[in-house]
């Protein structure tokens, strides 16, 4: 399984989260350490996925 980094804009801290599922507008993942799941979007490729959950907005923009 993937992990990834994903940040937290609203305060930057960083999270690791394993992908449960990726294409190239969608990607759900699994918070380390949670039973938390973050749905997150995008609506161009080159822009990150944005995802909300518990009123915080995490991103993650994969490296090109």
């Amino acid at each position: 399984m993937d992990k990834i980094e994903i940040t937290c804009t609203n305060n930057g801290k960083t999270k690791t989260a394993d992908v449960l599922f990726r294409s190239d507008k969608h990607l759900k993942v699994a918070v380390e350490g949670t039973q938390i799941t973050i749905e997150m979007h995008r609506q161009d490729v080159n822009k990150p996925y944005i995802g909300h959950t518990a009123g915080l907005e995490f991103t993650w923009q994969p490296k090109n």
